[in-house]
């Protein structure tokens, strides 16, 4: 149960993330949160939203999963985010690493012990 609860949360920050990647991402906060200038955010948008329509899939797929009791999937799912969240802190950002690849390893943890 509370590795479900937890699956869902991951599910959930990847929907925020879509959102803001793919509706917010010129937006002056969200420039000012990724250190983009006007010019770079516009520049990149098509980039950041077809990165948000991925992380929107895999919110729903992850909360699928996580409602069809398909543990199998959620596993899955959720090392798979821990993967790519290590790649994106080592490769982009290192806050990746504690917004992404944590709390999908705690869900992933809480998962696999049956919690």
């Amino acid at each position: 149960m509370l590795g479900n609860a937890f699956a869902l949360f991951v599910a959930v920050s990847h929907l925020l993330f879509m959102i803001v990647e793919t509706f917010l991402w010129t937006t002056p906060g969200v420039r000012k949160r990724f250190g983009q200038t006007a010019e770079q955010a516009e520049a990149t948008k098509v980039l950041a939203a077809n990165q948000g329509i991925y992380n929107g899939a895999l919110a729903a797929a992850l909360a699928w999963s996580v409602l069809a009791g398909e543990a199998f999937a959620t596993t899955v799912l959720l090392a798979f985010v821990v993967v790519v969240g290590v790649y994106g802190a080592y490769s982009a950002k290192r806050s990746i690493l504690f917004v992404q690849a944590l709390p999908a390893a705690v869900a992933l943890t809480l998962v696999k012990l049956g919690m």
